[in-house]
């Protein structure tokens, strides 16, 4: 099914909330009533001339309206508290030490002491020096799989470009944060960490600020390190009476039981001032019987700091309506910020009032920068303990179904184009920790629920155009592996088809070769009993793609002369050119050159309509060797020569060097020395400027044989040289292997023995582990020498 709008029948649906059923929808149609166009197999702009079909359907759950596509609040810090109250000597300590980069602080103590509202006063301290950004980023520590640092790295690097392809090698991904963060000088807040293996690798350049918190010290070189205990009575106090002025009759017994935490202050605060007729006293009888009833530790114990919380949250909670406690409990479904219009759908709160009502408990807090909701880990623990299993079912259930239309909101903005490609990504981008919430429950109850696996096999063909730009290969594959399971289960042929295919794609990028052959193999098989053309030329492409990568040019050309005669019917001729340059490429590498003449003969037919200046390149490069090699010296010096004319045209072409290398070769054989030796030192300085040192390593030893055999020793000695002094300051054996070998074979041809074998042996120590078949030869060498 091309898109899938849920159907839950479910009859579970509390009436006495309001829920409504919905009924059919129209195929190709979203949740949010607009045209959907096929879903993404791997490449979003081959997507476009896809039919569109589908099938009408019933369904119970819609997606709530207004979602957020601005995106532009992504990691804004809340503000800082209205209220915020003591804390001075800790501002001091900071001021103090913080005197010049790199400046790290690390904020650490009990859940709900008060260190996330800490950082925004320490942030401010220093916005003018760094003045660019602040970005606050929740780590999840409390979780039991929180968010990995490349997961971090991903979203921040997003946060500042929406659309920059992410590598999926962690050195690269480390390195484009770095140059991410490098452009700007800002702070970062990484609040509730979860140790330093999450935290090292994040640590932005010195052009900003960092601080951390966490529940355990981070201990990082330079960090400024504050263990932050509750606060003073007199502090305590303070606070207590700025939430609810007239609690002051029992202010002491009170702030005795929250134990100087902000968290059940503030809690108990904002309680009493909601039920400000009740007498002090009598409030403060109340919320000592809840601390007793209990039980655990003596109160009065100074470090049990949970008490106080658990009691103001009890307390706090016997006291909400029924209503807005079972709102409270649906709560925890999120795993972490959401906006109000999705709590309103998912809770079943239409009009807000048990949201509002929450917020005023402080049960909820509200970030007035993004206008976006969240719990505090101490208000989800407590309330994850009261949750009933049949409820939360049917909540989930939601939250999953309303971020999957999100996710196709998403999509569908990626799919417009222009200034929409960057709504829909920052919408995901924004929801992405609720829609893997919302994937990751209808991966787990798919084969029980079919319900739920519509869901999953519908979020990836919603969501593939971008897990696969913003997720890890790793964390697509679950996705891919989940939906091809549901797929199966729903005989969805044309999604099953889909996911083998996106999933082959992760496994090359994975460089999990065997598993990426045997999955698109299965898909290519899978396409060919559909019918489906544009599949199998999905396979063959990402399979041809997999065998280039192994070196495999046996087996890449019998994809490559398969997806070939898919083409004839489709008269696509870009694509034969470019198939036709790989197959010659192919060829040349196993020396199969009559075959690479003739392809590369039928792809100079195609040159008129191709306007890849690479790819001209690569042909007349391989064209010219297959001629080279069958005799054809003119006709392959003619295109060499082509190749290195338009090579000094073309920014950035990868094959300069080689190709007056091979005219270099080409002049050599007809015995034109000065020739050769005037195009190495041209392929010379081409590859220098490539500042790839092996290549130019090689070049030089190549010059250094030319120059010996033309007599000029001495001019060859110095490229010798200086090629394996290369070798050594870039400590590559096997440039040092080839210069020694290559030198020591020159000695030889000149009749120097002695030191012929001196460097072949060398050369020999080198190859013994890197080639042995190398060795074999260089061995032979040296003994005949010997012998003579």
């Amino acid at each position: 099914m091309t898109t899938i709008l849920i159907i839950l029948i479910s009859v579970v649906v509390l009436a006495a909330l309001g829920s409504k059923l919905f009924s059919k929808g129209s195929s190709g149609k979203g949740a949010s009533g607009k045209d959907k166009k096929a879903t993404d197999s791997g490449e979003a702009s081959s997507q476009k001339n896809k039919k569109e079909e589908g099938a009408d359907i019933e369904k119970t759950l819609k997606m709530s309206s207004n979602i957020n596509i601005t995106g532009v609040t992504l990691f804004r810090p809340p503000p800082e508290p209205i209220l915020f109250t003591g804390r001075k000597e800790v501002l001091k300590k900071v001021a103090a030490q913080a005197s010049a980069p790199p400046i790290l602080i690390g904020i650490s103590g009990f859940s709900g002491i008060g260190k996330s509202c800490l950082t925004i006063p320490l942030s401010k301290m220093f916005a003018v020096q760094y003045p660019d950004a602040c970005l606050f980023v929740d780590m999840q520590g409390d979780l039991p799989n929180p968010p990995s640092a490349e997961d971090i790295m991903r979203r921040i690097i997003l946060k500042f470009h929406p659309t920059q392809p992410i590598p999926t090698n962690d050195k690269h991904l480390a390195k484009l944060y770095r140059v991410a963060l490098k452009a700007h000088k800002g702070i970062l807040i990484l609040d509730n960490a979860s140790g330093v293996k999450q935290i090292k690798p994040l640590l932005p350049p010195v052009s900003w600020v960092l601080i951390v918190t966490s529940v355990k010290p981070i201990l990082l070189p330079k960090i400024i390190s504050i263990e932050l205990e509750p606060m003073e009575v007199l502090e305590a106090h303070t606070l207590l009476t700025r939430w609810a002025p007239e609690i002051s009759p029992a202010i002491k017994e009170i702030s005795h039981i929250c134990k100087g935490v902000p968290l059940a202050l503030e809690l108990i605060g904002k309680l009493f001032y909601i039920n400000s007729t009740m007498a002090p006293d009598y409030f403060a009888k109340k919320f000592t019987e809840v601390r007793k009833g209990l039980g655990g530790e003596d109160e009065d114990k100074k470090g049990n700091l949970i008490d106080g919380v658990r009691a103001a949250l009890t307390l706090s909670y016997s006291m909400l309506p029924e209503k807005t406690a079972l709102v409270l409990r649906k709560l925890s479904v999120f795993p972490g910020s959401f906006s109000a219009e999705a709590a309103s759908f998912i809770c079943e709160d239409p009009k807000r009032l048990s949201l509002t009502g929450l917020e005023k408990f402080g049960l909820i807090q509200l970030n007035t920068n993004t206008l976006r909701y969240s719990l505090h880990s101490q208000v989800k623990k407590f309330i994850k303990s009261l949750a009933k299993a049949g409820d939360q079912g049917m909540v989930a259930k939601r939250h999953a179904t309303e971020f999957m239309n999100v996710l196709e909101s998403a999509y569908t903005l990626v799919e417009k184009g222009g200034k929409n490609i960057i709504k829909g990504f920052r919408l995901f981008d924004l929801e992405l920790e609720n829609i893997k919430a919302g994937m990751e429950w209808s991966r787990k109850h798919c084969d029980q629920d079919i319900d739920a696996a519509r869901v999953c096999s519908a979020y990836t063909e919603n969501g593939a155009t971008m897990i696969n730009k913003r997720l890890s290969p790793a964390e697509c594959i679950q996705w891919y592996e989940a939906a091809l399971l549901a797929a199966n289960q729903l005989e969805d042929k044309e999604a099953e088809g889909k996911h083998l295919l996106n999933l082959g794609q992760q496994y090359v990028l994975l460089n999990q070769s065997a598993k990426a052959i045997e999955t698109l193999q299965s898909a290519l098989a899978f396409c060919k009993r559909e019918g489906n053309v544009e599949g199998q030329t999905t396979a063959l492409e990402q399979l041809g793609k997999v065998c280039m990568i192994n070196d495999d040019h046996q087996q890449h050309i019998k994809f490559v002369e398969e997806h070939l005669d898919l083409l004839k019917d489709s008269g696509s001729k870009v694509e034969e050119f470019k198939l036709l340059v790989q197959l010659t490429k192919s060829c040349v590498e196993l020396k199969e050159y009559n075959k690479a003449v003739h392809t590369g003969e039928q792809a100079t037919e195609l040159i008129p309509i191709n306007q890849d200046k690479i790819l001209l390149i690569t042909l007349l490069h391989n064209l010219g060797i297959g001629l080279m090699e069958t005799g054809e010296a003119e006709k392959a010096l003619e295109k060499f020569e082509a190749g290195a004319g338009l090579s000094q045209k073309t920014p950035n072409s990868p094959l300069l060097g080689a190709l007056f290398q091979l005219i270099a070769e080409t002049a050599l054989k007809a015995g034109d020395v000065p020739g050769a030796l005037k195009n190495l030192k041209r392929g010379l300085e081409a590859v220098q400027k490539t500042k790839n040192l092996q290549a130019t390593g090689l070049m030089m030893v190549q010059l250094a044989e030319v120059h010996m055999k033309s007599k000029g020793e001495e001019q060859a000695i110095n490229y010798f040289e200086e090629a394996l002094s290369l070798s050594q300051k870039t400590k590559d054996i096997s440039l040092k292997g080839a210069v020694l070998w290559k030198w020591g074979l020159a000695l030889g041809e000149k009749g120097n023995i002695e030191e012929a074998i001196s460097r072949s042996q060398k050369a020999l120590k080198i190859y013994e582990d890197l080639d042995p078949s190398q060795a074999n030869e260089i061995r032979a060498q040296v003994e005949k020498w010997a012998g003579s």
